[in-house]
């Protein structure tokens, strides 16, 4: 029988499209998800199963779309969900794991991250990445009509809206307009979208609705639709998260 998570804080940022969960039993049912994991214990080893091998770890991170379990053994983790699509994630992704499905955080970085996510008050996600960063970077501006394209997103009731429309309106071929969103930003547009509805699906959850009315607001199709993205994208189930609310903190989302 699968554990209800134990949550002693939880904090979306919906502008790095990540997450970051810290408490026990997360992740305790096999399942693999889109983001990229990096997980790190409070004091003692955890357990990680991926493919019929378990193992104990300090720290690790784990590739997208690779099925896994932890079980953190009584104790707390902090887990790291982080969009793969990223730049800062693309590049710790292949200078930490390669093509490898997980591999052992380094002690250093796991340290960084562990005194980081175990204060009282939870970083960032974005914060949190920094502990394993080679150094700060300098984002340059975005093109302006891909600027002006997420603040249009970001304003839609169920950011959702036909690529076509958006394409014409841009004056841009469909092809044309998901290259530059992809070179821009890193991430698909499809993907962004997606991340967009799924916040804003669960900030009404937490604000009250029920998951279907979450659901149907958003664009989803039903409560179901909504729970399989939210475990395919972050390996956690909404339920989980309003059961937990008064620990979620949801970062607002730049409007540049």
């Amino acid at each position: 029988m699968t554990e209800t998570p134990r949550l002693s804080g939880l904090r979306i940022s919906r502008e790095d499209m990540s997450l970051l969960i810290r408490g026990a039993t997360i992740d305790v049912a096999p399942h693999r998800h889109h983001a990229l994991q990096i997980a790190v214990g409070t004091a003692g080893p955890f357990q990680f199963e991926c493919r019929e091998t378990t193992n104990m770890f300090d720290g690790i991170i784990v590739a997208p779309e690779t099925p896994h379990r932890l079980d953190s053994l009584g104790g707390e983790v902090a887990v790291l969900l982080l969009e793969p699509e990223l730049g800062a994630v693309r590049e710790a992704r292949g200078r930490l794991l390669g093509d490898r499905p997980f591999a052992p955080l380094p002690a250093e970085m796991a340290d960084k991250l562990r005194a980081l996510c175990f204060q009282k008050d939870l970083p960032s996600p974005t914060q949190a990445l920094s502990a394993i960063s080679t150094g700060p970077s300098s984002p340059r501006a975005l093109d302006p009509r891909i600027a002006g394209l997420q603040e249009k997103l970001r304003t839609l009731p169920q950011k959702r809206v036909a690529l076509a429309d958006l394409a014409a309106e841009l004056g841009l071929s469909e092809s044309r307009l998901t290259h530059l969103f992809k070179q821009e930003t890193g991430v698909s547009l499809r993907r962004y979208m997606l991340w967009l509805r799924l916040g804003n699906a669960m900030a009404r959850a937490l604000s009250g609705a029920s998951l279907t009315e979450a659901a149907h607001a958003s664009g989803f199709s039903d409560s179901a639709h909504l729970s399989r993205t939210c475990r395919e994208m972050f390996g956690i189930n909404p339920q989980a998260v309003a059961r937990h609310s008064r620990f979620v903190q949801a970062d607002p989302q730049s409007n540049s």
